[in-house]
């Protein structure tokens, strides 16, 4: 068969694939470059323009909606793993979130790979490039875009003590409004940020494994046989469910698992699939006490055009937790003042089971931002076209249930107990529909038992994984696959630890800086 040959192959054009395959080429020696991308085109497909719209492409074409295994403490529940398959990937399907992480945490990256590039006096410099690249405005630069509870919303918070983040100085701790990848109300998708004149791009086009001359990667095999020959490098950039499945197809992985699937071991790398995380969260609906008002998405006066440009959401509360939550499987892990929880309200309810979208509910999302549980990726078979198996293991440690139960009190308490909000808001709504019988109104005083089920009956990941294929156990510092040669990984599963905020922006400044190392 005809074989493809470029300089530079990447596999995946999703949200860092496009950033990757635009600087690469746009680099001042104008390398060539073929960027592979299992999905279509989503130009011109309905949803894709807006992040409003967007919430009715999940589980459709444009997704890979990976299915988790059963997980133990989520009620034995199998989890729908929202993950782009087009070009643009995340950048198409997420919901615009823009919130670098905590200072604390990049230093963290930093540290446990013992590189200060990846710390926050090295990433300083990437995020404000991206931030400047993107143009990410805060949702209040709009001056007709004021959501009726956002002066609720912040005396809320205040009431409990959160007062407004630092974020100049890096620190991410209390009130701070969440920004987001629009412009004009439309999404900024990563192919159209980053351009890509001078790439060769193949949609609908699924890699099946790298090739090798030796331990030299030479090029990427397609799933209809072709070739697409790599006269420098092969990068990865398929997320971190498929990035750890091409790889171990490849043979760079654990010994045993390869070799229960007749795949010849080019790299022992036991770590590959390994680290897995996401931020894990509960949705909670509260029921307004006077409808008519107009104070969530839906209502009839909800009518000035600004309010649809994006999410209707503006504060965000980041905080850290007593430190006896913090248990014995998290010790060795430097947890001490960072922000582990996260809390958005949302003036809709963003596809909560039972809940009409008709302005009679507002919503939150309490989310863990340094979970400590770890989870997996492996393979089910040697046939890319088999599904990676997916192990989350959510809430597999003590700590994890202790803070998401604290901060969802922490929640019930902004929204139903403190002055403002309690005038306006009648109570939590459960969500309802198959398998969520017998669920019962939470309040901030609700025993633990009672909310220990709801989250594990109702809690799900924010689409926000990583870490499979982690800097200093696969990958060295500038994304370099270890044990072989012309082979990088350039997507979240390179991430070694979690990190706080959404990970977009952290994602194209890790990529600016990997492709700085490139081009270099």
């Amino acid at each position: 068969m005809a074989s493809l040959s470029a300089d530079y192959i990447i596999v995946g054009g999703g949200l860092t694939g496009c950033a990757v395959a635009s600087r690469i080429a746009q680099s001042s020696s104008k390398p060539s470059v073929i960027l592979l991308e299992a999905g279509p085109d989503p130009t011109g497909e309905a949803g894709t323009d807006t992040i409003l719209a967007g919430l009715s492409l999940l589980g459709g074409k444009l997704d890979y909606a990976y299915q988790s295994d059963p997980v133990t403490q989520t009620a034995g529940r199998t989890h729908t793993l929202n993950a782009g398959k087009t070009l643009g990937g995340g950048s198409i399907l997420n919901f615009g979130g823009w919130l670098p992480a905590d200072s604390k945490d990049y230093d963290d990256w930093g540290k446990i790979i013992g590189d200060q590039r990846w710390s926050y006096k090295g990433m300083k410099p990437w995020l404000e490039k991206v931030d400047g690249h993107f143009g990410a405005a805060h949702i209040s630069s709009d001056p007709e875009r004021k959501y009726p509870l956002r002066n609720a919303v912040e005396a809320a918070w205040n009431e409990l003590g959160v007062k407004p983040a630092n974020t100049s100085s890096g620190s991410m701790t209390g009130l701070s409004e969440l920004k987001e990848n629009v412009r004009n109300g439309l999404r900024q998708p990563s192919y159209a940020a980053y351009p890509l004149d001078g790439v060769t791009v193949l949609t609908n086009t699924s890699a099946h494994r790298v090739t090798f001359t030796g331990v030299k990667a030479n090029g990427v095999e397609l799933t209809d046989g072709r070739v697409a020959k790599a006269n420098k490098e092969v990068i990865l950039c398929s997320g971190a469910y498929r990035t750890p499945q091409i790889l171990m197809l490849s043979g760079i992985g654990p010994p045993e698992v390869l070799s229960d699937h007749g795949i010849d071991l080019k790299h022992a790398s036991p770590y590959v699939g390994e680290n897995l995380f996401d931020h894990f969260a509960v949705y909670l609906a509260f029921r307004l006490r006077d409808p008519s008002q107009n104070l969530a998405l839906g209502s009839p006066g909800w009518t000035n055009p600004s309010l649809f440009k994006g999410m209707p959401y503006d504060w965000v509360a980041s905080e850290t937790v007593p430190q006896h939550l913090v248990g014995k499987d998290a010790a060795s892990l430097d947890l001490q003042g960072r922000n582990l929880f996260e809390v958005l309200t949302v003036y809709v309810p963003p596809g909560i089971p039972g809940i009409p979208v008709d302005g009679t509910h507002i919503a939150t999302s309490t989310m863990l931002l340094l979970p400590t549980s770890r989870g997996s990726v492996s393979i089910s078979s040697s046939s890319p076209n088999d599904l990676p198996k997916v192990r989350p293991n959510y809430l597999s440690t003590d700590t994890d249930r202790q803070v998401l139960m604290y901060a969802a009190r922490q929640t019930l308490k902004a929204i139903l107990d403190t002055g403002g909000m309690k005038q306006l808001v009648e109570s939590e709504t459960p969500p309802s529909g198959p398998g969520l019988d017998g669920l019962t109104p939470l309040t901030s005083d609700v025993s633990d038992d009672v909310l220990r089920e709801r989250i594990e009956r109702t809690g799900m990941q924010h689409h926000h994984s990583g870490g499979t294929a982690a800097m200093g156990k696969v990958v060295d510092a500038e994304g370099k696959v270890l044990g072989v040669d012309g082979l990088r990984v350039a997507d979240a599963s390179v991430v070694p630890v979690p990190l706080g905020g959404h990970p977009q922006a952290t994602l194209y400044a890790m990529v600016e800086q990997l492709a700085s190392f490139i081009i270099q």
